[in-house]
């Protein structure tokens, strides 16, 4: 079972500064690269922040292949990514850090 601390934090966050997400948790299933054969089962845990028209503003996720996500930690995409990253993920981070973030974004 994976350690969702930050991510329970972060979406605490969200409800109380009444911003609209959505929480997706499930169980994911992929094929092994190193061994075709071998179906590997992990736990997909998301948050989705929507744009006012279609898609996604940013997200949050913490599953395997994610970064940080072995230490509890978080990674971001889309919009709140810190420019200067030069990617267009950023990984490792606390829910404090994605808060950060957010709201360097909502006052710009």
């Amino acid at each position: 079972m994976r350690n969702l601390k930050e991510l329970n934090k972060l979406e605490r966050y969200l409800r109380e500064k009444g911003i609209r997400y959505e929480r997706i948790d499930q169980d994911e299933q992929a094929l092994d690269a190193e061994h075709p054969y071998c179906i590997l089962k992990f736990e997909r845990h998301q948050v989705c922040v929507p744009c006012e028209g279609e898609g996604r503003e940013w997200d949050v996720i913490c599953h395997k292949g994610s970064y940080g996500a072995d230490e509890g930690l978080l990674e971001i995409m889309g919009s709140i990514v810190t420019k200067n990253v030069g990617d267009t993920v950023e990984g490792w981070l606390t829910a404090e850090d994605v808060i950060e973030r957010i709201e360097r974004y909502r006052e710009d």
